[in-house]
């Protein structure tokens, strides 16, 4: 089928999807290969359990795609397996050890995604550690129903696509089984409690520096309070020495006035006698030209 004409020019990737919906429609799967490093004892499985049927519906007992020791890196280290998946599907899972005593998450990771598939793929990755898909070169395979086979890395590649004429099938419902829920509800509580205690360590940081600011600012306004006060007690004690200064100096002048007024009365009395002495020599003077000019009649 033709992609429609919207998708033409340069818009690569909604063309490669709705070329994948095509071939899902008409039945066609791609190989998808895993590369797995992972430490694991002899006792142990490693599985993909995810969101597909096929992964197990997050339920990691049921999946149906199971890694075996692929031989690189030593004992339990390289793990593979390979599964058809139908075109247009994506996939979101991790991986899972699984032991008689029970089973191993990747909990440091989120959730491992594949973009709905429109070639086959190649998944490499780590325990707990982010991986990365690859194109690999593996002819399309026609539908070999919902759950398709299971391999190895290293089977053979499956037949060149063929369309089928029978209609199209609608793709099974998923539904996560309670563990898987439980599973999905504790990974998005984790990741609350994450954001939580970053954006409380944020809160708590700034705070702090909140506090510290304001610490500073305070003791500067202390500072300058000490300082202000230390200028008004200098200006304080000036005062008081001007006053006491200026208390001496009225001191200085009330003596010496009460120091003339004794002078000027003094000299006020004195004057007095002059007068009285004068006026005596007056009157003397008064007798004896009298008596002359009585002499002088006679």
């Amino acid at each position: 089928a033709e992609a429609p004409s919207r998708l033409r020019g340069g818009h690569a990737t909604e063309a490669a999807l709705w070329r994948a919906r095509a071939r899902a429609l008409h039945g066609v799967m791609y190989r998808l290969e895993f590369d797995f490093e992972c430490e694991a004892k002899g006792d142990e499985t490693v599985v993909v359990t995810g969101s597909a049927p096929l992964a197990g519906s997050w339920d990691p007992g049921a999946s149906k795609i199971v890694l075996a020791p692929s031989g690189g890196g030593g004992p339990g280290r390289r793990w593979a397996a390979a599964a058809s998946i139908v075109a247009g599907t994506g996939l979101e899972f991790k991986f899972v050890v699984l032991s008689k005593s029970g089973s191993r998450w990747e909990d440091s990771i989120p959730n491992r995604k594949l973009e709905p598939l429109s070639t086959s793929m190649r998944y490499i990755g780590k325990f707990n550690q982010p991986g990365r898909s690859e194109r690999i070169d593996r002819p399309a395979s026609p539908h070999a129903g919902a759950r398709g086979p299971k391999a190895v890395a290293g089977a053979a590649a499956p037949a060149a696509p063929v369309r089928q004429p029978s209609p199209p099938k609608q793709p099974p419902k998923e539904e996560l089984s309670p563990e898987a829920v439980r599973h999905v509800q504790a990974v998005k509580k984790r990741e609350q409690l994450r954001a939580a205690i970053a954006a409380g360590d944020a809160a708590a940081k700034k705070a702090k520096e909140d506090a510290a600011a304001g610490a500073a600012a305070e003791l500067e306004s202390y500072e300058r309070l000490c300082s202000h006060r230390r200028g008004l007690e200098a200006l304080e004690t000036d005062l008081e020495s001007a006053a006491a200064a200026r208390g001496e100096s009225a001191a200085e002048h009330r003596a010496a006035a009460r120091c003339l007024e004794d002078e000027l009365a003094s000299v006020t009395r004195a004057a007095a006698a002059a007068r009285e002495r004068i006026e005596g020599v007056r009157a003397e003077r008064a007798k004896v030209a009298a008596a002359g000019r009585k002499a002088t009649a006679a």
